[in-house]
């Protein structure tokens, strides 16, 4: 009884820890948006704010500031082009990958042809490839296609970057249909393309909704790649605006704090909507 009670002591212990852990950083990113410069700048910091407002979220969402010697982009403009771009590549993104991660996973599953197993391995191993040398030749590939700084070119990056993950989680899930399902609709008559769309895909629907989720918000979350491929607002997404909140004399914690609490809050709402279907799809691609 007494090893019992002391293994739940020390795993709420450990418990408390990784929610400090995880949750102090937004807690102060949440204090630092409402409370003034002056008390961001005091000595010795402090945790409450003596003065708290929501000035911050009035210029990123209203109001503006000016930037660059005062005469620059302001901080509304910054926030709302930055989240219409993001919105515009993840949304886009998203509605590639689940039209084209079904369709591959099924054929990875299903169907026979030749080299199959050397596809599968050619596009497991992208996932294998590192991020940062890589986008060194990216950089210049993009420059001689004309996609520097578009959404087009994040866009089909990130789709690109997607694909080969949620294909393969695709496969698990089609795989866990059993094939007796799929031979039945067959010998009623239907094709390969009428059994996936009419049976398949409604099996592992849960399966495809995760996919969906998880596409958007590693894309929502994209910073590497945006920060090197664009330099103007036209294509910038948020993640890589709110770095504008960064002068070369002065930051302003306030604004930038106020913009990454806003930044969350769609990704935030998605997880929390779909959070059924979210584990239910994570746990049928775990189970065959």
């Amino acid at each position: 009884m007494k090893q019992r009670m002391s293994f739940r002591f020390l795993l709420g212990i450990l418990i408390a820890f990784m929610l400090i852990w995880t949750l102090a950083p937004l807690m102060w990113i949440f204090i630092s948006s409402i409370s003034p410069r002056t008390e961001l700048y005091s000595k010795p910091p402090h945790w409450i704010p003596h003065n708290p407002t929501l000035q911050a979220y009035d210029k990123v969402l209203i109001s503006g500031e000016g930037f660059r010697g005062g005469g620059g982009i302001s901080a509304a403009t910054l926030f709302r082009t930055g989240i219409i771009n993001s919105l515009i590549i993840s949304i886009s993104t998203t509605l590639l990958v689940m039209f084209f991660a079904p369709l591959l996973g099924y054929a990875f599953s299903r169907l026979d042809f030749p080299g199959k197993n050397l596809f599968f391995l050619a596009i497991i191993g992208i996932i294998a490839l590192p991020g940062w040398p890589v986008l060194i030749g990216l950089f210049s590939q993009f420059s001689m296609l004309g996609l520097l700084d578009t959404k087009t070119g994040l866009i089909l990056l990130s789709f690109t970057f997607r694909l080969p993950f949620e294909t393969w989680f695709m496969k698990g899930y089609f795989e866990s249909v059993p094939q007796e399902v799929e031979d039945a609709a067959r010998i009623d008559g239907c094709t390969h393309v009428q059994t996936l769309f009419r049976i398949s895909l409604q099996m592992v629907r849960p399966g495809l909704i995760a996919v969906t989720i998880i596409s958007f918000l590693h894309t929502w979350n994209m910073f590497a790649a945006p920060l090197v491929l664009t330099y103007t607002l036209k294509a910038k997404p948020l993640t890589v605006t709110m770095t504008e909140f960064i002068g070369q004399y002065f930051v302003h914690w306030d604004l930038m704090s106020a913009a990454t609490i806003l930044a969350i809050i769609p990704p935030v709402l998605i997880v929390v909507l779909f959070q059924k279907y979210l584990i239910r799809g994570l746990s049928a691609g775990a189970i065959k």
